[in-house]
């Protein structure tokens, strides 16, 4: 009786793997919102990755024990982020692109080895700019199980940061005009440019 149960137990377990082993574990997730603000000053909150701790969701309110450590230069490409906490696991996110055309990252995720890649896009829109948040990667074998689970999770938190990323974006003040020469002060617009 242990037998059958047992070779009864094995080939589920067989059958199990065979289905994850064929499931796709490729995804890919992406999120867009409308900020009033241009690209100038959205981007020093996306290229800085100490400010995600500002508005993206994986900070400490979502894991009271999680310990960040920052690498390289505090912003632009080489930036990088590394993390550790019971909640959020382990993982690294390393600048490779920013400027005024969005900010893009190589993700190492439970990982030695980088196995995602994500890019906060900007588009101007007016006066304002649409960011669409992407990410996309590969899940260990038998991760396929877990795919729409992941996309799901990762598509409330990109929404969620990127409302918070539109809050603080559109509460810095516009650049100031650069103050005129000395030699052009007390003239008025009209002679200043003539």
């Amino acid at each position: 009786m242990l037998k059958r149960v047992a070779i009864f137990v094995g080939a589920v377990a067989l059958l199990i793997g065979a289905i994850g082993a064929l499931l796709p574990r490729q995804w890919s997730v992406a999120r867009s919102i409308r900020i009033e603000a241009p690209p100038e000053r959205v981007l020093p909150f996306v290229a800085n990755l100490r400010r995600w701790q500002d508005w993206a969701v994986w900070t400490k309110a979502m894991d009271p024990n999680l310990v960040n450590t920052f690498a390289g230069p505090e912003e632009g490409v080489g930036a990088r982020w590394q993390w550790q906490g019971p909640v959020m696991g382990r993982g690294a996110m390393t600048v490779t692109a920013a400027d005024l055309t969005g900010v893009s990252i190589d993700e190492a995720i439970e990982s030695d080895v980088v196995n995602a890649r994500g890019r906060l896009s900007f588009v101007p829109d007016g006066q304002g700019t649409t960011v669409t948040w992407s990410d996309q990667g590969t899940l260990p074998p038998m991760g396929g199980f877990f795919r729409e689970n992941l996309e799901a999770m990762l598509g409330g938190h990109f929404e969620k940061g990127l409302s918070a990323l539109k809050v603080l974006a559109e509460k810095q003040p516009p650049p100031q005009p650069l103050p005129l020469p000395s030699s052009l002060e007390g003239l008025a617009p009209a002679d200043a440019g003539r």
